[in-house]
């Protein structure tokens, strides 16, 4: 069976204990240089355009609390502008963005909540703000030509718009057996399949934005990515999936699950280096990168860095494996079925807390700001 990405790719909807909404701890983390490089782009791109009706887009703005997290950023950013060039204020057009199966409701029944708390402050330079849902994949057009001044997009580019091609022979053989993405037991094929599938979606992605964008117009996409050359790196983001095959290969030891499916499985994401990313952004040819920052926070980053020796890791497996939940039970249990799911996250607790208590998980990130090209 192939696995339709943009048919079952969503976030655990709703509010409740295995929501996204619930476990997202995207705006406790340590996320200031995003948030300065938005604010600093805003400002630039205004002070330069200064249009009466600012139009901005949040690309994969899924139903948690990032919905919103860099908004207030963008505020600020026209505000500085306008009081630096003596502009009345524009208002603002909100378009959210994700796929057809995201939990917009969510999103929306939180919107008055976080109005008043923009209102409380930036008292009077709060902006009136028109926020629209916009289902669809962003690597296929979303709005009409040169209309949109400012996109951004937090922590959603890793997912790609399909499972790499090849990944699985047509007779159902396949290339990375025991694994679920890049790990260091796979064979040197699939990072390539991998790398080429990104290539393909984000060069279709920039290729779209800038149909969409306006002539100035800037775009800040914050990822999670890697660091090194070595997509298995232990301490890497990208190790975590090598910890959720082991959960599922110990499922195939108890008899819980066949090997088949395993080995049949592959997500549909790939964490590209910032060098890559500027490769792919170079070849298509229609941004320039203005600025690039990397940050490397530990897994349980919503807890502080300084913290981390008194964490308690069985605690933090927990926390960290309810994160994994909100973000992947949904694609996992359109294959595995969702009988399976307490289990599997049962024992990803487990494994996590066993990794951590020997050495710190870390995520990469890294913000990337691009001009449209004249």
């Amino acid at each position: 069976m192939t696995l339709k990405v943009d048919e079952v790719l969503s976030m655990v909807g709703g509010t409740g204990e295995n929501s996204y909404a619930f476990n997202n701890n995207i705006d406790k983390g340590k996320f200031g240089r995003p948030k300065a490089i938005v604010k600093q782009n805003v400002l630039e791109l205004y002070s330069l355009l200064h249009p009466k009706n600012f139009v901005t887009a949040d690309l994969g703005c899924s139903s948690g609390n990032n919905s919103f997290v860099l908004f207030s950023d963008i505020v600020d950013g026209i505000n500085e502008s306008c009081d630096k060039l003596s502009l009345s204020p524009p208002e603002i057009h909100l378009f959210l963005n994700d796929l057809q199966g995201n939990d917009f409701n969510t999103v929306f029944r939180s919107l008055n909540e976080h109005k008043e708390k923009l209102k409380k402050e930036k008292g009077e330079k709060f902006l009136p703000f028109y926020p629209v849902g916009v289902p669809g994949s962003f690597f296929t057009r979303l709005f009409p030509k040169n209309t949109v001044h400012f996109v951004y997009s937090t922590l959603s580019l890793q997912w790609l718009s399909e499972v790499p091609r090849g990944l699985v022979s047509e007779d159902g053989v396949a290339l990375n057996p025991g694994n679920i993405y890049i790990s260091k037991t796979s064979p040197p094929i699939v990072p390539k399949l991998y790398f080429e599938q990104y290539k393909r979606d984000f060069t279709m992605f920039l290729k779209h934005r800038a149909e969409e964008i306006c002539s100035g117009g800037r775009m800040v996409l914050t990822y999670i990515g890697r660091s090194v050359p070595d997509h298995s790196e232990s301490v890497g983001n990208t190790y975590i999936w090598s910890l959720f095959s082991r959960a599922l290969n110990e499922m195939v030891a108890k008899g819980v699950i066949k090997a088949k499916d395993v080995d049949t499985f592959n997500m549909p994401l790939y964490k590209p280096s910032m060098e890559e990313v500027k490769l792919v952004t170079q070849m298509e040819g229609s941004f320039d990168i203005v600025e690039a920052e990397m940050m490397e926070p530990f897994w349980e980053f919503s807890s502080k860095t300084e913290d981390w020796v008194k964490c308690d890791s069985v605690k933090t497996g927990v926390l960290i494996a309810k994160e994994m939940r909100a973000t992947a039970e949904v694609l996992l249990a359109a294959h595995f079925g969702e009988a399976i799911m307490d289990d599997l996250f049962s024992r990803l607790a487990e494994i996590i807390a066993e990794h951590i208590s020997k050495e710190k998980g870390k995520h990469v990130m890294f913000t990337v700001a691009f001009q449209k090209r004249d």
